[in-house]
């Protein structure tokens, strides 16, 4: 696992109260853009929340859901030319 690092200066400050009523939105938002929050109690930082350090997969290892089709090389070509093929029929010219 790789080292997190916080730049406590420009990191967005949330009271106490306010990061224990939101704090699945805090949770989201860190994870969502990878910027670290700070939690202040009686106005001073106390804790902080920063997202996991994960390492850095392969485009094909990271392939979910719906795109996992579509992971390798082979088939990405496949669908370039089906995609191609289709803009020639619509087109009448090629993508």
């Amino acid at each position: 696992m790789g080292s997190v690092t916080i730049d406590v200066e420009r990191a967005e400050r949330y009271g106490l109260a306010d990061a224990k009523a939101h704090l699945s939105d805090l949770v989201a938002t860190v994870e969502r853009t990878g910027e670290a929050c700070i939690i202040m109690r009686y106005g001073r930082p106390t804790a902080c929340i920063t997202p996991v350090p994960e390492e850095r997969a392969a485009p094909t290892q990271r392939a979910k859901g719906l795109l996992a089709p579509y992971a390798n090389d082979d088939k990405r070509a496949r669908e370039k030319g089906a995609f191609e093929r289709a803009m020639a029929v619509k087109h009448g010219k090629t993508a």
